[in-house]
């Protein structure tokens, strides 16, 4: 059975509302949590808030981009939750991101993200273990001792969506996280990681972990929640590049090439109205709790162990009943 995570991600509530929710959580038997890292709040200070206020929970973020901070600054802020989290476990997912995220907003070019996300794993890994030196074609560092210690394990886990990423997390990662996927990709993604793995010459570790961040509601309007999700959060998600590529990888190529076309005509009302109830449907988990849980054991068959819940609504009310009515 696939274990149930929260992923604090709800707009308008800040660092200290989210740690209270994830406290929430906690009490009603939530083991673990996954942060995410787009425009805030910061996923290293939510992460030490979320330590603070929670006794068992175990937390990861997924992810943070390989190009907005250095391997010495990834290790010296995992070093540093994992010193506030008493000996459990901390879990920090590095990924590419996209290009509005690592070009548009840092300034920074998206170039050769695989190789990026590679070395930037490999140097993090590094300064963790006791080694100060790393040089790589893209990434370098020399002579960096931190001076924190964690208390507890810390993981380096993958973010991939397609086969040559999901390679990496196979190769250097201590897990492999994912995002907006139907069940029926699993396996193959998951065979990627495997092949990653094998031409490393590497066996996967036990325990090896596989995330999938899922945007989740319970609902007894799902129409609604399926126009609020076209308009605010898938429509913005799939025309980005990098996840427009993967629809297509995915065989919606139709509505890729849909929505791309919208996108780039600033056809807002085009791009929703390329998201059919059917694509909605298979990249989302909306309606009542039985329905969500049905889902939910398909992702789980498919081969993720860790189910990110993260809850379709601007309001901490909805987002505390769908924790409720899910509840491990």
């Amino acid at each position: 059975m696939v274990d149930l995570a929260l992923s604090p991600t709800t707009p308008g509530l800040g660092v200290s509302e989210l740690a209270d929710l994830c406290s929430y959580a906690e009490d009603l038997g939530y083991r673990h949590a996954w942060l995410a890292e787009v425009a805030g709040p910061d996923a290293f200070v939510l992460a030490a808030a979320i330590a603070g206020r929670t006794e068992m929970m175990e937390l990861g973020v997924a992810v943070v981009p390989a190009y907005t901070r250095t391997p010495a600054a990834l290790a010296t802020a995992a070093l540093s939750v994992s010193d506030l989290l008493g000996g459990r476990p901390f879990r920090l997912g590095i990924g590419s991101s996209s290009e509005v995220i690592v070009t548009q907003w840092h300034g920074t070019p998206l170039a050769q993200p695989v190789q990026r996300v590679r070395e930037t794993v490999q140097a993090t890994k590094a300064i963790l273990n006791g080694v100060n030196d790393y040089q790589g074609t893209l990434v370098t560092t020399r002579r960096f001792r931190p001076a924190v210690q964690g208390d507890g394990p810390i993981e380096l886990w993958v973010a991939g969506l397609r086969p040559k990423m999901l390679a990496v997390a196979g190769a250097v990662g201590d897990g492999v996280c994912l995002n907006l996927m139907p069940p029926r990709v699993v396996p193959a993604q998951l065979a990627a990681v495997s092949a990653g793995a094998t031409k490393e010459g590497r066996s996967l570790p036990a325990g090896f972990g596989v995330m999938a961040r899922l945007p989740v509601l319970v609902t007894d309007d799902p129409d609604t929640a399926r126009d609020w999700l076209r308009a605010t959060f898938l429509g913005p998600y799939l025309a980005q590049p990098v996840y427009n590529n993967f629809l297509q990888w995915m065989g919606y190529q139709e509505e890729a090439q849909a929505i791309a076309s919208a996108w780039e005509a600033k056809d807002r009302e085009g791009v929703q109205a390329a998201i059919s109830d059917s694509l909605v449907g298979d990249l989302t988990l909306i309606g009542t709790a039985s329905q969500v849980r049905s889902r939910l054991d398909e992702y789980g068959e498919a081969g993720i162990t860790v189910a990110a819940i993260s809850v379709v609504s601007a309001g901490r009310f909805a987002v505390e009943q769908t924790l409720r009515a899910l509840a491990p």
